[in-house]
């Protein structure tokens, strides 16, 4: 399938241009850094795609801290100052409490049906120490353009209706992702056992103070 966009990877839907990725960094460190100084951290950030959350997450933990990144493809444009690890499934090859923070930037959707996304939410949970934080981000399912291909409506289908569209739009071959509605989300962070805070105001205030004028291309994301 060829690229739904400029700068995104077919295989992985990965956003590969440095700068919009540079800006969503910006944006992520400044949210996490709110709740908890990265500054000698152990951190884990699941879904590497091009690198660059990594290595700036690296940049801001420093020498005393540790940054490792996880996918299940090697797509990466920045490859410096984090350990890259790549793995299939969602089971994180990882201990239990091995990690400080951990990030989850727009993976859930792609990890698979309900079962893999609670099962990916465990594993956060699982290898996270007493009193980690984790970094959570998704697309809301009820959007009025799907986010990965551009389409209007779509992931508001039910699946074979959303694999028709993509068909017919000549997309590719069916529909990859699975995006949550809010309450859904809820509903599987507390089965994980997490405590969710619904920080996405502070999202679209960070963006908008970052960003100016580039704002509304960059929440498509």
């Amino acid at each position: 399938r060829s690229p739904v966009a400029h700068g995104v990877d077919a295989g992985t839907h990965a956003v590969l241009d440095v700068a919009s990725r540079r800006a969503k960094a910006a944006k992520i460190l400044r949210l996490v850094e709110a709740r908890r100084p990265l500054a000698g951290a152990r951190v884990l950030d699941v879904g590497t795609g091009s690198g660059t959350i990594a290595a700036a997450l690296a940049a801001a933990a420093g020498h005393a801290g540790a940054v490792t990144s996880v996918d299940i493809a090697d797509v990466r444009v920045d490859r410096d100052g984090y350990r890259f690890v790549r793995a299939e499934g969602v089971e994180l090859p990882f201990p239990h409490a091995a990690f400080d923070v951990a990030l989850s930037n727009h993976v859930i959707e792609h990890v698979g049906d309900a079962a893999a996304q609670a099962a990916h939410l465990r594993e956060l949970a699982r290898v996270l120490a007493p009193g980690g934080l984790l970094y959570l981000a998704v697309p809301h399912r009820y959007r009025l353009v799907e986010n990965h291909y551009r389409l209007p409506l779509l992931s508001w289908l039910p699946p074979r209706l959303a694999d028709l569209y993509v068909r017919l739009a000549r997309r590719g071959e069916r529909y990859d992702c699975r995006l949550l509605a809010r309450g859904e989300l809820a509903r599987l962070v507390a089965a994980a056992g997490l405590r969710g805070e619904d920080a996405t105001r502070e999202a679209l205030d960070a963006t908008l103070a970052l960003e100016g004028g580039r704002a509304a291309r960059l929440l498509a994301r």
